[in-house]
């Protein structure tokens, strides 16, 4: 007679080998807030410098509410106390750059006008007024930006002892960070980590280009938290401001939970569910189930900080590994010379005539450009369904004209925004 294998223990349900699939509900948080481990990360308690004095006492208020469940590992400290001065000077510098940053726009906006208005002969008097316009308005938004970010940073210092950012976050932690790995342990778990990047394993692939053993920081806090999970025999609730793929499952560009493999590899080492959230999120969630009040702001500024975390401003959306990836791409589908055009153009201050790309590319001079920014386009888009680019990155490589839009290319441009990426993507090449 034939086994029956419709019943017994060895059946399975929906969920059972997949668990990260499942929405969690508000029962499964309150569950994890109230007796599970919630683990800051290191960019959680970096970011408290970029938030405004209110939302920054919140979120310190959200994880003091948290009690004995809130546990950080000994790795999260030593990334803070590693970038907390560089995050320092970037926070200060942030109103200098930005005006100089600005400045450059003004620049180019500038040369836009005199190009539009060579093209179409507009008088000379006519130009210098627009032009005049432009400038006051750029003035005035440059000296706005100094004036705020002096006035933002004038009570934050490096001094640990003066420093208010530090004064709160010590009693917040107090008896809630975990002892570091003992020598034999690290150096394994350095060597699991980096053989994690190297074969794209979750988590911390995606900080391959970090120098040294950096690459291996993010597995470092996942061991740990690994440990102290199977110590307690507890759910987890891990709340980080990293949206990088080697965290999170990504549905159609959107994060929809941690990694599969993550919470696989909690549960076979002795933890119960994982679950992941922004700091925006988690204010959100914990607010209502361990009752504390939110002020009014508070969320829609750590909401303004993750934003400019994952659209990565100051490259119009993109970073390093998405431009590789895009380079690599069109490298496979035999586009090589759309890369060489899109690096020549950036170290050409981020043009690159018709000239220049008939020689880069080997074409006949009757040959049409027509369609030449298609598969950089079409790639583009399939970064964006990835997950890899938001919605809002800026196009890489544009068409420019001299007159009609619909005759011969003058010419291609790269984004201002993505050249000094491409020519610092161009300069690791070099190295």
């Amino acid at each position: 007679m034939a086994e029956d294998t419709t019943a017994g223990a060895d059946n399975r349900g929906l969920f059972d080998d997949f668990g990260a699939f499942r929405t969690p509900t508000t029962d499964d948080f309150t569950s994890v807030l109230t007796h599970g481990l919630v683990a800051p990360d290191a960019n959680v308690l970096l970011n408290l410098y970029r938030y405004t004095e209110q939302a920054r006492s919140d979120l310190l208020r959200a994880l003091g509410a948290v009690e004995d469940r809130l546990w950080v590992p000994h790795q999260v400290l030593v990334e803070f106390w590693r970038n907390r001065e560089g995050t320092l000077s970037d926070a200060r510098s942030s109103g200098a750059q930005a005006a100089e940053d600005m400045a450059g726009h003004a620049a180019q906006a500038e040369r836009t006008l005199r190009t539009w208005a060579n093209r179409v002969a507009l008088p000379e008097e006519e130009t210098d007024r627009l032009r005049s316009q432009l400038n006051e308005v750029f003035d005035d938004v440059q000296e706005t930006i100094v004036k705020v970010g002096e006035g933002e940073w004038q009570n934050i210092t490096h001094d640990t002892s003066t420093d208010p950012v530090v004064a709160e976050l010590e009693p917040a932690l107090d008896g809630r960070v975990g002892a570091p790995l003992g020598q034999q342990d690290y150096d394994k778990a350095i060597a699991e980590g980096m053989r994690r990047v190297e074969k794209r394993l979750p988590p911390g692939y995606m900080d391959k280009t970090k120098e040294g053993v950096g690459a291996a920081a993010d597995y470092l806090v996942w061991e740990q938290i690994l440990r102290e999970a199977g110590r307690r025999h507890c759910d987890v609730l891990f709340v980080t401001a990293d949206v990088k793929e080697d965290w999170w499952r990504k549905e159609q560009g959107f994060n929809r939970g941690p990694r599969p493999e993550l919470t696989e590899e909690l549960r076979t080492r002795g933890g119960g569910r994982l679950f992941m959230l922004t700091p925006k999120r988690f204010l959100e969630v914990a607010a209502p189930i361990l009752e504390f009040g939110l002020r009014e702001g508070s969320v829609e500024d750590i909401e303004r900080v993750e934003r400019i975390g994952t659209d990565d401003g100051a490259y119009g959306g993109w970073n390093i590994d998405a431009l590789q990836e895009l380079f690599d791409r069109l490298t496979y589908e035999n586009y090589e010379d759309r890369v060489a055009v899109i690096k020549y153009a950036a170290e050409m201050d981020g043009v690159a005539d018709a000239k220049s790309v008939y020689d880069i590319c080997h074409y006949p001079s009757g040959r049409s450009l027509r369609g030449f920014t298609k598969p950089v386009t079409r790639i583009t888009g399939l970064l964006r369904n990835l997950g890899k680019i938001p919605e809002s990155a800026v196009q890489v490589l544009k068409a420019e004209y001299d007159a009609d839009p619909g005759g011969r290319a003058s010419g291609f441009s790269v984004h201002p925004l993505l050249v000094p990426l491409v020519n610092e993507l161009g300069d690791e090449d070099e190295s």
